[in-house]
């Protein structure tokens, strides 16, 4: 499928948020990381238009336990802790469409990135990583690192 992917998934490349550029549907990218053992999640970033849409839309899509306290601290302990997410080998984020809410609550989308890399930093030197790839996210996200796939 895509070498850097494969290679992202195999621990050569850090975890971490990375703008993603591929050819690949989500769900193609999604099915080759569960094949490798990886748990991962799709979130649906086209209606997201703060930071109440996108709080809410993670809670449903990584299945956040009932004490969800749907704010920036809140985020950060669940998804340091992911206890109800048994995995393998690591955790895979694919946002689709980031740019939407990028257009409609950039402070929004900026403080959900410094979130999402404390969260990733903090799973990085495990066995089991988190990484978050961001797709479709335009010019919303120019300082996230690209990888392309």
């Amino acid at each position: 499928m895509s070498d850097t992917l494969d290679l992202l998934l195999a621990g050569a490349i850090r975890p971490g948020v990375y703008r993603w550029a591929s050819r690949h549907s989500t769900a193609r990218l999604a099915a080759r990381a569960e094949r490798s053992g990886w748990r991962s999640f799709v979130l649906a970033g086209r209606d997201l238009a703060d930071k109440d849409a996108l709080l809410g839309a993670l809670a449903d899509t990584l299945g956040f336990p009932a004490y969800d306290g749907r704010n920036w601290d809140a985020l950060l302990d669940l998804l340091r802790d992911l206890s109800w997410a048994p995995t393998q080998r690591g955790w895979l984020l694919i946002w689709d469409d980031v740019r939407h809410l990028g257009a409609r609550a950039p402070r929004d989308l900026a403080v959900a990135l410094d979130v999402l890399r404390d969260a990733a930093a903090f799973w990085g030197d495990t066995d089991t990583p988190l990484t978050v790839l961001l797709r479709a996210a335009g010019r919303s996200v120019q300082s996230v690192p690209l990888l392309r796939g």
